[in-house]
């Protein structure tokens, strides 16, 4: 996820709105706090807002932006680093700085696949067109574009980076079967994709140091039909290749993409996950979290490369079984954090919380039946993450998450910002064209 805060032209860290954010983020007890995405390159954004990189951004007054969120990350004593990301196909048209003819990159010229009917096809080519099958020149780009993120975060303050390399973005695409039909050596075999997170993880490395954390986030799987994406035995040799490598401090496992058909994350808007905290019994295990099974394969890889298993906590007890059973070294909250900032203190930690009690609140969304009735299922996909965006711009503002937002009511916020938003855009046009602005101007 991101936060959505950032502005253009430059989308630098909202410094402002990120002190509300980030404070209450800091001051929670986090073991680690991890930013939500920052695109590496200004013309390819996934979400309008994405804090981004750009050529300015270790020269003043780009490089105090971001040692100033650096400090209100850390505010608490928590170590904090950035996720840096790319969205390749995923980038729609006017996320970025790019003109709509500009096509979102690929490894392979695949489009995104999301419904069969010529609505849904209509929509996509609108929103998100046929990528272009990356140039060996620009995988050269990308690259140095995530180093250069990666000195930016340094030179900020931060203690690391994480590579994205999850949800079907672009490091995820190059790592898949499906989006990955190349020829040549970026691609023809599990080797051949693994080679652009293998170059990202050793010139990052050379970048942060070894004083510095250096993270990829992964899929487990891509959660397709059968035989049409990654699978689960090449998504282990992947996180082999990384625990092995002595290069990754530890690695964040996730899974699926925009396309998938079963992965529990993506698939969990919908579900109330648990109406109350399980009880701990000696010979059961709990497995709350989504992709419990993948981490159990890492563990018998045998390395001492910690993991992080991210999507599906909520009670402090599924977090302990996960722990205690090594599955995972590492607990990660995404939504949680959002609709709770201070869980870990309030809650987690809080020894005077039982536990029974301790229990994050459902992700559940509530008005969902306005999903089937969007006209193409690239729009209706995109409420249930609108909903944490949402939130994170509330908190943004001082104001408290609301879990109890409805689907349609954000629909109709959504509205009504972006009527309020061409007004003002329409307001200074008119202001720039009196003549008392022309002869300041002048």
């Amino acid at each position: 996820m991101q936060e959505t805060l950032a502005q253009p032209p430059y989308y630098d860290p909202p410094t402002r709105t990120f002190s509300n954010l980030y404070s209450l983020w800091a001051n929670a007890q986090y073991g680690l706090l991890t930013t939500g995405q920052v695109q590496i390159d200004p013309r390819y954004f996934s979400v309008a807002g994405d804090v981004c990189t750009h050529p300015l951004s270790l020269s003043p007054p780009h490089i105090d932006a971001w040692k100033q969120w650096a400090r209100q990350s850390k505010a608490g004593g928590t170590p904090a680093i950035v996720q840096l990301a790319h969205p390749g196909r995923m980038s729609p048209a006017g996320a970025g700085n790019r003109p709509r003819v500009m096509r979102a990159l690929c490894p392979s010229e695949v489009p995104v696949e999301m419904g069969q009917g010529w609505i849904d096809k209509l929509a996509r080519d609108a929103v998100l067109g046929v990528p272009k099958a990356m140039s060996l020149e620009e995988i050269d780009e990308v690259v140095g574009l995530f180093v250069h993120g990666a000195r930016v975060a340094v030179e900020a303050g931060f203690d690391g980076v994480q590579i994205h390399g999850a949800h079907g973005f672009l490091v995820s695409q190059f790592l898949s079967p499906h989006t990955n039909r190349r020829g040549d050596e970026y691609g023809g075999s599990p080797t051949g994709r693994m080679k652009l997170l293998k170059r990202l993880v050793e010139e990052i490395r050379e970048v942060v140091g070894r004083g510095r954390v250096l993270s990829v986030k992964l899929n487990s799987a891509d959660y397709m039909e059968e035989g049409r994406g990654l699978e689960v035995g090449e998504g282990l040799e992947q996180v082999r290749w990384l625990v092995e490598c002595g290069m990754v401090d530890f690695v964040e496992v996730s899974g699926g993409n925009a396309e998938n058909v079963s992965s529990g994350l993506h698939q969990s808007f919908g579900k109330k996950s648990l109406e109350k905290a399980p009880v701990r019994k000696e010979s059961t295990r709990i497995r709350e979290a989504f992709f419990t099974e993948f981490a159990e394969k890492v563990k018998e890889l045998g390395s001492g490369v910690p993991v992080q298993l991210s999507g599906g906590f909520r009670s402090r007890v599924g977090m302990a079984d996960a722990i205690e059973s090594r599955a995972c070294q590492l607990i990660g909250l995404g939504r949680t954090a959002v609709l709770e900032p201070e869980i870990p203190r309030a809650t987690l930690l809080n020894p005077e919380v039982s536990d029974e009690d301790a229990l994050g609140v459902p992700h559940q969304l509530k008005g969902q039946w306005i999903i089937p009735w969007m006209p193409a299922k690239i729009i209706g996909s995109g409420l249930g993450i609108q909903f944490f965006y949402h939130n994170m711009r509330r908190m943004g503002a001082g104001l408290k998450s609301d879990p109890d937002l409805s689907i349609p009511k954000l629909m109709i916020l959504g509205i009504m910002e972006s009527l309020s938003g061409g007004l003002r855009k329409m307001t200074r046009r008119m202001f720039q064209t009196l003549p008392l602005s022309n002869k300041e101007a002048e």
